[in-house]
């Protein structure tokens, strides 16, 4: 990393842009009023959603599994970050910790924020992500909800997509 100033992010949700039937999760700063949108897969969003109202599958998904791996291991989820963006792709790292030893796993955005909602880890942004990719908005969530509509229509979904997407 970096070391470059990082932002804690709130997920505030998961919703489908309804001009390409994608889904894109919705980062909010929780120090200033900015978003970010992260376009996602199908699956990934089905897991954060699941995770985030509570629904348990009758087995575990990908990220549930990985949470028990975690949990086996004694290892501790610290952080996620979203540690950049290049040609409309965002890449992400998991913080873990495990017998005192610090390890930055790289990941896709989805899967690092689907981690982050099983382990209650904290989610970051660094500031050049947030300077590239995010709305500002200080007029409150009402006008962001236009604001983002009306960016939705203006923008390419490859334009910021997953690295799931490469």
């Amino acid at each position: 990393m970096t070391g470059e100033i990082m932002y804690k992010m709130k997920l505030k949700s998961v919703n489908l842009d309804v001009t390409t039937n994608q889904p894109v999760v919705i980062l909010k700063d929780e120090g200033r009023d900015r978003y970010l949108p992260i376009w996602i897969g199908q699956t990934e969003a089905q897991s954060i959603l699941m995770e985030m109202q509570g629904i348990k599958p009758s087995r575990p998904l990908t990220h549930d599994l990985l949470k028990s791996i975690l949990v086996e291991l004694s290892a501790e989820v610290n952080e996620v970050v979203i540690t950049d963006i290049k040609d409309g792709t965002f890449f992400a790292k998991i913080k873990v910790e495990v017998d005192s030893k610090l390890m930055e796993i790289d990941s896709r955005p989805s899967d690092a924020i689907a981690i982050a909602v099983r382990t209650d880890a904290p989610i970051f942004a660094e500031e050049s992500v947030l300077e590239e990719a995010a709305i500002l908005s200080s007029e409150g969530e009402e006008e962001e909800v236009k604001r983002f509509r009306t960016f939705l229509n203006e923008i390419n979904p490859t334009d910021f997509s997953d690295s799931s997407k490469t």
